[in-house]
């Protein structure tokens, strides 16, 4: 009897241990599915699949997989013989996704920002929890867009379905809806007659020759602070300038979307809390017209931050009801914001009507003569006036270097300046030679980058270009006679390169394409299938959907590999801001080529491919491919390959 209950004690004993340790592996389980959820949509939790995808959507990784006969496995282990046949489509509601700008995310996480400061326009990416891969869908009826430079003038209202901006600005003539089409006139909230007259206006006011506002070429970058859709920016090309034309993504939400569409260099961003993502003496002009920004707030921190970006000599364009108002309230804050500038020794170089300009010290000559104790204070000589990824802000003057008082630190005039090695390059630790060579290797490699795309590209096949490790501009500068502009990415670990960029007189900004996650630090058991670490994962770029033409790589990937991000969460990225028909170049190593070629067809990246072993040049990383591809056009809810 006891023999018999010791059996059956046994029995349910081994069964309550089964039972637990298959509830500990169903959870463990779960989280990790859960984690293979991880890209760059945030989303709506486990819904975002569109009708015919998955039900859990999108939180699986992968639809379909099968093995690749043959395929090595040394750099990847098992899972490098596995080809991904197609990956779940996102909900058509975020064809509009930006991440790491999702406002809706601060909210499901209760995040705690400061409204008044601007936080909530900053970025804030999705933890893990939050994440999901999926292709964002194109929004019902898209078209290709309109090529440059029709495409300054008019956009396919299908591709940017928002008319509210068209119906609030219609007497400052920012848009106009026309049929099937989005016309911009050119004016904008203070310019209704137009940008460029605007512009020609600004050139006269310096007295500049032949109204031409760049001087001779002295004046090449300029930033557009609360641009709108851009039109300052784009009547600027005419005179040989580029603006980064910035904006939030605020009330106003689709206006650099606009822009993007148009064909104008432009970017997402805010004067928050944290420093641009520029370094210092980055620009030649700065302007605001109207931007509703409040220069005063917190000791003038914000007009400092604009102060950090100029260079010796750089204006601030400001047009606005302070600079000519009479009423009690505008004259307050007109003296207020005099009083602030002359404390940061700028002075006013011209003013008339409605538009007031101010010029920025050549030297450090007026801060050493200011009364002790004067504030904004300079700031601390261990400050990095360099340092711009997620950098705070502080109310202090950035004095200059020596050298940058010495005639070493001036920059020759545009054109010349593309090629002419910067003064900084030796704070880079890159000579003169080297700068040379690598102009003469990009100007090299670009022709045979078009030769092997001739079969599928026209004359105006591009305009939004965007090279995702920039290194010192050589990629951008060849492409200089060509109708298209270049946003120069430099990955945060190589930020002091960004400053040759604009050196150079190109633009371009800082991004971490590799952010160690926090949230799965504490969880070593979660290994993805794909990569060998849980700790990383790739960050978002601040743009929108489907707005470059050309997506050029070179050596991205196994750089971010090396790190532990997962290639395929950064490749749906791609996929994500590259443009239905656009081209991808991705020059790698061989073993990274061949196992992106794995994930082409669940992209929708097979529309044309091209695979070839270039010559070796003097950059050359060992045995390198290039690899160019183009996205195929697909609508929502498109049926599996």
């Amino acid at each position: 009897m006891r023999a018999r209950e010791k059996t059956n004690m046994e029995v349910v004993l081994g069964r309550k241990i089964f039972s637990s340790l298959l509830v500990a592996f169903i959870l463990a389980l779960s989280i990790l599915c859960l984690y293979y959820g991880t890209s760059f949509a945030p989303g709506l939790p486990r819904r975002g699949a569109s009708d015919g995808d998955d039900a859990d959507g999108g939180s699986r990784m992968f639809d379909d997989v099968e093995l690749f006969p043959g395929a090595p496995s040394s750099l990847y282990g098992e899972s490098a013989n596995l080809v991904v046949k197609s990956f779940p489509v996102c909900d058509m509601r975020l064809s509009e996704l930006i991440p790491c700008l999702d406002r809706s995310l601060i909210y499901q996480l209760k995040l705690r920002v400061n409204l008044t400061l601007m936080e909530h326009y900053e970025r804030h990416c999705p933890p893990a929890g939050r994440r999901f891969n999926c292709l964002i869908p194109p929004p019902v009826g898209y078209k290709v867009p309109i090529s440059w430079p029709a495409s300054r003038d008019q956009v396919w209202k299908a591709n940017i379905p928002h008319t509210h901006l068209a119906e609030e600005k219609s007497d400052q003539r920012w848009m106009v809806v026309n049929g099937d089409k989005i016309n911009f006139p050119g004016g904008g909230t203070h310019f209704h007659a137009g940008a460029d007259k605007y512009i020609i206006h600004i050139a006269q006011m310096l007295k500049f020759r032949n109204d031409n506002l760049s001087d001779g070429g002295n004046i090449r970058t300029v930033l557009d602070v609360g641009c709108g859709v851009a039109s300052f920016g784009a009547y600027l090309l005419n005179h040989n300038i580029i603006a980064m034309s910035l904006a939030p993504n605020d009330v106003h939400e689709n206006q650099i979307q606009f822009a993007l569409e148009r064909g104008i260099p432009s970017t997402l961003g805010v004067l928050g809390t944290k420093r641009l993502p520029y370094p210092s003496r980055s620009f030649e002009l700065s302007h605001c017209s109207r931007c509703r920004i409040d220069w005063l707030q917190r000791n003038g921190i914000l007009l400092l931050e604009l102060d950090r970006v100029l260079r010796p000599g750089g204006y601030f364009v400001y047009s606005s009801p302070e600079a000519y108002a009479t009423d009690e309230k505008n004259r307050r804050i007109w003296n207020a914001m005099s009083d602030l500038v002359r404390r940061m020794c700028w002075k006013v170089a011209s003013k008339r009507n409605q538009t007031v300009i101010w010029v920025k010290p050549l030297t450090n000559g007026c801060y050493m003569r200011r009364n002790p104790g004067t504030l904004p204070s300079l700031c601390s000589s261990d400050e990095d006036p360099d340092a711009a990824w997620n950098v705070s802000m502080k109310a202090c003057i950035t004095p200059y270097s020596k050298r940058v008082s010495s005639a070493k630190g001036k920059l020759v005039s545009w054109p010349q300046r593309l090629v002419t090695p910067s003064p900084r390059l030796e704070e880079v630790g890159i000579s003169d030679e080297k700068y040379n060579e690598d102009t003469e290797v990009w100007n090299w490699r670009v022709l045979e980058y078009w030769k092997q795309m001739k079969p599928e590209i026209q004359q105006d096949s591009f305009r939004n270009i965007m090279d995702m490790t920039a290194n010192i501009g050589g990629f951008a500068a060849s492409l200089v006679n060509k109708h298209v502009w270049v946003m120069n990415v430099i990955p945060v670990n190589e930020s002091s390169k960004l400053k040759i960029i604009y050196d150079r007189g190109l633009i371009g900004t800082l991004h971490d394409w590799n952010k160690t996650a926090e949230q799965v630090q504490n969880m070593p058991f979660m290994i993805s299938v794909f990569s060998t670490s849980a700790v990383h994962m790739c960050e978002s770029f601040s743009t929108y959907p489907r707005t470059y033409d050309l997506l050029h790589a070179w050596l991205l990937m196994s750089e971010v590999e090396k790190q532990g991000c997962s290639v395929e969460d950064l490749l749906i990225e791609m996929d994500r801001i590259l443009r239905p028909l656009g081209f991808a170049i991705i020059r790698d190593k061989v073993p990274m080529i061949n196992y992106i070629k794995r994930f082409l067809t669940a992209l929708r990246w097979d529309h044309w491919i091209s695979d070839v072993e270039p010559k070796v040049d003097a950059l050359s990383m060992g045995e390198e491919r290039v690899l160019i591809i183009r996205k195929k056009l697909w609508k929502g809810s498109p049926e599996k390959p």
